[in-house]
């Protein structure tokens, strides 16, 4: 303590990069004391939020402010610090119970979100037109439904017209890319329920070809009226070129519906091998004779292949899984040809970019579902082994989803993966052969 004057401590007060020698009573509270600290050290700052101020030694906590400087054993030559914190809330005090309960839960809730909100609006609102679609689709091809088909194709006309209208006006007026996007698409399954009725009778190959294409031209217009979903729609539409194109070759060649789904899952996986060569001739990034791209204009078009690659890349995949799943579905010998192409894609969706990993892994996994539900269903004798395989292909989700991406393959590991890949590759030449029957046809010509 000081020998002159023992109600005084000569302290050096640290502020920032200031430091002032200061002589402060010892029996005064520290919270009385601070203000006047700041106005000599001048550490005031002109933001308008709250701050506290506190004293503290140095490396150590801060005083409390209703202690004094004789209490907290602050002697002379003592080096303090002034530092800031921002003012912390009061403690709700509760009476009741149920008040506190729900003074908790309203802390530690996250707020409500419009986007998630609107989500679900636009999920909800898809589900429900693709459940529609699907049974007026399913009524038409048991023939239960013939009475006012034409009618049905009409409102669908209409419903697909209003959707587009509105897409228009959700993304152009109030720039809601979710709802441009959701309308879109409910603009397409309208148009495509409209194209598969608008044929008399019931429908059939021809109907199909009509209700794809009709769905294709709803695609691009959908793109151009809205502006928005551009990738999505790009793929939607290549996947009803691809199904139209299937459709025609029904059309011309009579063949079953597992005979053409096995050679649409082929030809889809051709294209999957060739959609980044068909991304960068779409992009124009393909080299010329002309002089080199300006930084700008390569910029542009690398993020337009970026955007045709995922386009291609989620139209053929899907392509793939639904003829896989077709073919399993009218034929028990097309299983192992589903199964191989959903095996091929789950093991191709670890070498791309995460937007087509989930693209590939959603076709891979809806088509290993599939037919693995189709061979239950057609085996329902082998319940062990139904069960079995069952706990086994779970197994091997939760592995492949949790442990997986946390376990680093060796050089060795990876090879094997790949040897894999292109092994299962291999296998589906031959399996559509079979199924289609090329290999009968060819014993049975006369080459001779």
């Amino acid at each position: 303590m000081s020998a002159s004057d023992p109600g005084l401590r000569r302290v050096a007060v640290h502020a920032g990069t200031t430091t002032v020698d200061l002589s402060l009573p010892a029996a005064v509270p520290i919270a009385t004391l601070i203000p006047s600290i700041i106005d000599l050290v001048g550490t005031r700052t002109a933001d308008s939020a709250a701050v506290r101020y506190q004293l503290s030694r140095l490396g150590a906590s801060p005083l409390p402010g209703s202690t004094t400087l004789a209490q907290n054993d602050i002697r002379d030559g003592t080096v303090l610090v002034l530092n800031q914190s921002p003012a912390e809330p009061p403690v709700t005090r509760c009476d009741d119970v149920a008040e506190s309960v729900s003074v908790t839960l309203d802390a530690t809730t996250r707020p409500r979100s419009r986007k998630a909100t609107r989500l679900t609006g636009a999920a909800t609102a898809i589900c429900l037109t693709a459940t529609g679609a699907f049974v007026l689709a399913r009524n038409a091809l048991n023939g239960t439904a013939t009475r006012h088909v034409g009618t049905t194709a009409a409102v669908a006309a209409a419903a697909a017209v209003i959707a587009l209208l509105c897409g228009a006006i959700a993304h152009r007026t109030y720039r809601d890319t979710i709802a441009g996007l959701a309308l879109g698409l409910i603009a397409i399954v309208f148009a495509a329920v409209a194209g598969l009725l608008v044929v008399p009778g019931v429908p059939g190959a021809a109907s199909a070809l009509l209700a794809a294409m009709v769905a294709t031209v709803a695609a691009v217009l959908a793109m151009r009226v809205t502006g928005c979903g551009v990738v999505t729609l790009t793929a939607v539409a290549c996947t009803a070129i691809v199904t139209a194109i299937a459709a025609l070759a029904g059309v011309f060649v009579a063949a079953p519906p597992y005979t053409i789904g096995s050679a649409v899952a082929l030809a889809s996986l051709g294209l999957l091998e060739l959609s980044p060569r068909i991304a960068i001739q779409l992009a124009g990034l393909s080299p010329t004779d002309n002089s080199l791209l300006t930084a700008d204009l390569l910029a542009a078009k690398a993020i337009r292949a970026d955007a045709w690659l995922t386009s291609l890349l989620a139209a053929f995949a899907s392509s793939a899984g639904v003829g896989a799943i077709v073919a399993a579905i009218s034929a028990r010998k097309a299983i192992p040809l589903a199964a191989s192409i959903a095996a091929l894609m789950l093991l191709r969706a670890r070498t791309v970019e995460w937007k087509r990993t989930l693209v590939l892994a959603v076709s891979g996994i809806a088509t290993a579902t599939t037919t693995f539900a189709v061979a239950a269903v057609h085996t329902p004798q082998y319940g062990p082994w139904i069960a079995a395989l069952t706990a086994i292909l779970a197994a091997v989700a939760i592995y492949l989803g949790f442990i997986a991406p946390t376990t680093p393959l060796s050089p060795v590991a990876r090879r094997r993966v790949e040897v894999l890949e292109c092994l299962t590759l291999v296998t589906v030449v031959p399996l559509t052969c079979w199924i289609c029957g090329v290999f009968g046809a060819v014993r049975g010509l006369d080459l001779i």
